[in-house]
């Protein structure tokens, strides 16, 4: 709406392509025409064997950050009512206005806030909490190295190191990929915890003298607590803050699109109030997902594995980008473990544990 003047406050002060977001191409979004690679296969592997799931419709999809970056800077200058603003920090957030780190202040009638929150402010006592971290490369490596029409999906076949590890690789051709190793972890992420230990899984595919060309790393918070409150009364909070990455995943860029369009939509009709990321069905099966990795995470492998050989991959595909249907959820309960899940059911019906106090 050119009525409504758009001000976007950013930290950085440039751009580069230092990401990758990954999913499942299930439904359209702004930058769906971006999408720089898709695969038909992804793999899950363990010490007891390897499965290789397919989508009949659904493909896993790659998105370049350099290329989502620069289709927004196009669509901000394009607009004669937005604005960025790079290299402006915000240090105070009200309903009404924002105070910048320079200290001039800045009125507005909707105030977003998309600054990530303190790991303390994420926590809730009683319900579960996992760190995703990982540390990525892109290596350049002999022909042949790659397998271009496979995603490697989970590779438990590495040390675990007392945490749920595995390695996941990104081919774009015989001959390049990005090899990252992720872990789940209670432990809050420290920088560079796993430079060394990507390694190994670097050699073991491409050998020692492959090539890194860049690397990338990040911390996603996994856990399905109520997201912290907003800064103040009548500010809108997205991205992380909103609660953005699934529980039981840390998939977090379909999400947030789909919450930005919604919010968009309520700004527009004059009603711009926080909303919900996902509804309470996700979260609870989610809780019970995690509360099991949390129980027995020796057990985190034969899970991953069940769900690729049990469930199809279209169905297995919707369900983590949350756009399940009924018999996607039938299936992808059938395929786990009855007892153990069903225990965690059991311990895990509370559905909004208090917030504990910080």
């Amino acid at each position: 709406d050119p009525s409504a003047r758009v001000s976007v406050l950013e930290p950085r002060t440039a751009y580069a392509d230092d990401r990758t977001w990954c999913f499942w191409d299930v439904e359209p979004h702004p930058f769906r025409d971006l999408i720089a690679q898709r695969w038909w296969a992804w793999r899950v592997a363990d010490t007891a064997g390897e499965v290789v799931a397919t989508g009949g419709r659904i493909p896993y999809a790659r998105l370049r950050a350099g290329d989502v970056y620069a289709r927004a800077r196009e669509r901000i200058t394009a607009a004669p009512n937005a604005e960025l603003r790079p290299g402006v920090t915000v240090q105070q957030v009200m309903a009404d206005r924002v105070q910048t780190g320079t200290g001039e202040v800045i009125g507005a009638d909707v105030v977003c806030d998309g600054r990530p929150p303190d790991a303390d402010a994420l926590r809730a006592s009683g319900e579960p909490f996992l760190w995703q971290v990982f540390v990525g490369a892109r290596v350049q490596a002999r022909p042949g190295t790659f397998a271009p029409d496979t995603v490697d999906l989970m590779d438990f076949r590495v040390p675990q190191a007392g945490e749920i590890r595995f390695r996941y690789v990104l081919p774009e051709s015989d001959a390049a990929g990005l090899v990252e190793l992720t872990a789940f972890t209670p432990v809050p992420p420290t920088p560079g915890a796993l430079d060394g230990a990507l390694d190994d899984p670097i050699a073991a595919i491409a050998g020692y003298g492959a090539e890194v060309a860049a690397r990338e790393q990040g911390a996603i918070p996994m856990t399905p607590a109520r997201p912290p409150a907003p800064a103040a009364a009548g500010v809108v909070p997205i991205g992380t803050r909103a609660g953005a990455p699934r529980p039981s995943t840390g998939y977090a860029f379909l999400p947030i699109q789909r919450h930005a369009a919604r919010l968009a939509d309520r700004i527009l009709a004059g009603a711009p109030q926080p909303l919900a990321m996902r509804g309470p069905g996700i979260r609870c099966l989610d809780r019970i997902f995690l509360n099991r990795l949390l129980a027995a995470p020796e057990s985190a492998p034969e899970l991953f594995r069940r769900l690729a050989a049990g469930v199809p991959g279209d169905a297995l595909a919707r369900f983590l980008m949350e756009r399940a249907r009924p018999r996607d959820v039938a299936r992808v309960m059938a395929a786990l473990p009855v007892g153990p899940f069903a225990r965690e059911a059991v311990r895990s019906t509370a559905p909004w544990p208090a917030r504990a106090a910080r």
